[in-house]
């Protein structure tokens, strides 16, 4: 039997988050753990390969094909209503030789999208999803209707979703991933839709351009959202509502990403947490540290969280944030800790959201150190941490901090 890793985790550049993080299967009810290492390898006992001069022509009949423990690559080139059903135990998935695109052509696995997933643990890599649509407008490039997923280096661009799982546990992880353009238009459709599962992490990944939707949901028990680039940008395109949306609560660390609301957002509130139910999970708690969040939108009442009668009291975690002067702060009833956090003008960022030098000088070592110490002992004695170890690099990648953070905010230098 042979062991692959995937090419962008060879110098295991993940930081103690992700490496707290562990994969589970949809069946096991078991309390999720996350004090041991990411499971980021796929065994495999056999190859299929998919290509014009393979045996197999198209990736449809390759995953009709396959059995358990088996590794996919695909060549190069563009695979026009390609769609497919994958409910294997243990299959990787990678592009070999180039760019690999599906596109939808107007085609879907059972009316839901370009893959659909049911168990089975899948790591996809290198591929590119795009034009999915249903009758139903919620076309996704992948379905994960239960199971585990692994995604990386990805991009799902102008789907109707780009990723959309089910309610019914698994995890699904995110990794150097873009997603962008994505939603039917009517607000209800997302770049990235996460339901009722036990964990969604996601890192390095870049998510822009919903149409009216959401540029990232989730209701998972647990997110982890760090080093990523969450920006509609302002353009004619830029039309998310909130670039963050955790309706059902949960457990949510947010941490070392770039957040900004564009011009013509439809909302006024950049965060939603526990916007429509605070019941499902035990624990809700939204944490945000080290972000820099900026608000483009014309009206200067924008919200940092959205003030839902739904949010617990003493739910949320402020720690060394770097939040546009135009932003409203939660109410102190809501906020359990707030330290460290330090406001700017724009117009003190370059274009690529570094601060420019004299407000990086401003800021230098006025942060709060010791923030750890606002997690409870029970995250803390499973690695979690507030404190990044790495920044968003763009487009869709991360670099490793060389020293300990000294500003607030995502990004540690001055450009």
């Amino acid at each position: 039997m042979t062991m692959i890793t995937l090419n962008h985790f060879k110098q295991m550049r993940l930081s103690v988050l992700l490496n707290a993080v562990v994969i589970f299967t949809a069946c096991d009810k078991a309390e999720p753990e996350i004090d041991k290492p990411l499971d980021t390898e796929i065994s495999y006992t056999y190859v299929i390969q998919v290509g014009k001069d393979k045996e197999y022509k198209t990736v449809a009949d390759a995953s009709k094909a396959a059995k358990d423990s088996v590794l996919i690559e695909i060549d190069a080139g563009t695979y026009a209503g390609d769609v497919a059903f994958w409910s294997q135990k243990e299959v990787y998935i990678r592009a070999v030789g180039g760019e690999v695109i599906l596109d939808a052509d107007g085609k879907s696995y059972g009316g839901k999208a370009i893959w659909e997933i049911d168990r089975g643990r899948i790591k996809v890599e290198g591929i590119t999803f795009q034009n999915a649509r249903v009758a139903d407008r919620n076309g996704a490039g992948i379905k994960l209707t239960r199971g585990d997923l692994i995604v990386v280096n990805c991009k799902f661009l102008h789907n109707e979703m780009g990723i959309l799982t089910g309610n019914d546990g698994g995890t699904l992880f995110v990794m150097n991933s873009e997603f962008g353009y994505g939603g039917y238009g009517d607000g209800y459709s997302h770049n990235l839709y996460v339901g009722h599962i036990d964990k969604f992490v996601v890192t390095g990944s870049y998510f822009h351009h919903a149409r009216q939707g959401h540029l990232l949901k989730s209701r998972a028990k647990v997110s982890i959202v760090q080093y990523c680039r969450i920006t509609d940008e302002n353009d004619d395109r830029s039309q998310s509502s909130y670039e963050l949306d955790f309706p059902s609560g949960g457990v949510n660390i947010v941490v070392g990403n770039i957040i900004q609301q564009s011009v013509n957002s439809p909302n006024s509130a950049i965060v939603d947490f526990a916007g429509e139910e605070n019941d499902h999970w035990a624990d809700n708690v939204l944490y945000m540290s080290h972000n820099t969040i900026v608000n483009n939108k014309a009206s200067n009442n924008c919200s940092l969280v959205s003030p839902s009668n739904k949010v617990p009291s003493s739910s949320i975690v402020l720690v060394n944030n770097l939040i546009d002067n135009t932003i409203v702060m939660p109410t102190s009833q809501l906020v359990r800790v707030e330290a460290g956090n330090e406001r700017f003008n724009k117009d003190e960022l370059n274009s690529n959201y570094t601060p420019k030098t004299a407000l990086y000088n401003q800021l230098t070592n006025k942060i709060v150190t010791d923030i750890n110490n606002y997690l409870p002992a029970n995250l803390t004695a499973q690695n979690i941490s507030l404190i990044p170890a790495e920044e968003y690099r763009h487009p869709c990648n991360t670099s490793k901090l060389q020293s300990a953070p000294k500003i607030a905010g995502a990004i540690q230098r001055s450009e």
